[in-house]
């Protein structure tokens, strides 16, 4: 019944066919070989950039530890929001280098105290950019509220009865 449909190829399309195959295969190799060395060079570019921001946001904040998915997270998306991002980083880290004991508010160019600025608003808010161009990176890690983490609740679905918030709050440590 299906024999009037199915006929068989002809030779030249055979060939076209086995030309089509062994150029996806060669594509496949070539996709797995080259671009190794370009991908692990593009890695350890964006990681000494992320060591870079990592360290500046951890004496920034005064922290010992930040979440190292977040130190990711902030520096891509800084470096989406400003294209020059990575050379204010490294302005910054050589004037907070060169600090020297030195309060940073005194040892900062106006440039340095901007990114800065920047970037402690980014960990503070959880939100890098402002306006239409804003991303929240993080809402529950936002800095901000570690500084009331003992006794509010991070404010986001009602955790409690209506109208619990008129109430005076239970500390969560004492």
């Amino acid at each position: 019944m299906f024999d009037k449909f199915h006929t068989s190829p002809t030779r030249e399309q055979r060939q076209a066919r086995r030309r089509l195959l062994k150029g996806v295969a060669s594509l496949g190799v070539v996709t797995l070989v080259s671009p190794f060395p370009l991908r692990v060079a593009a890695q350890s570019l964006v990681s000494s950039n992320d060591k870079i921001f990592t360290a500046i946001s951890l004496k920034l904040t005064e922290r010992s530890e930040l979440l190292p998915v977040l130190c990711e997270r902030f520096y891509r998306a800084l470096k989406q929001q400003n294209a020059q991002f990575d050379q204010e980083l490294e302005v910054l880290e050589k004037q907070m280098t060169q600090a020297n004991g030195q309060s940073l508010t005194q040892a900062l160019s106006p440039e340095a105290k901007k990114t800065a600025k920047t970037i402690l608003s980014a960990w503070y808010t959880g939100i890098v950019g402002e306006g239409t161009q804003a991303q929240v990176i993080t809402y529950r890690h936002a800095l901000e509220f570690e500084a009331v983490d003992d006794v509010l609740q991070i404010r986001s679905y009602c955790p409690n009865k209506p109208g619990f918030w008129a109430a005076k709050p239970v500390e969560k440590k004492a």
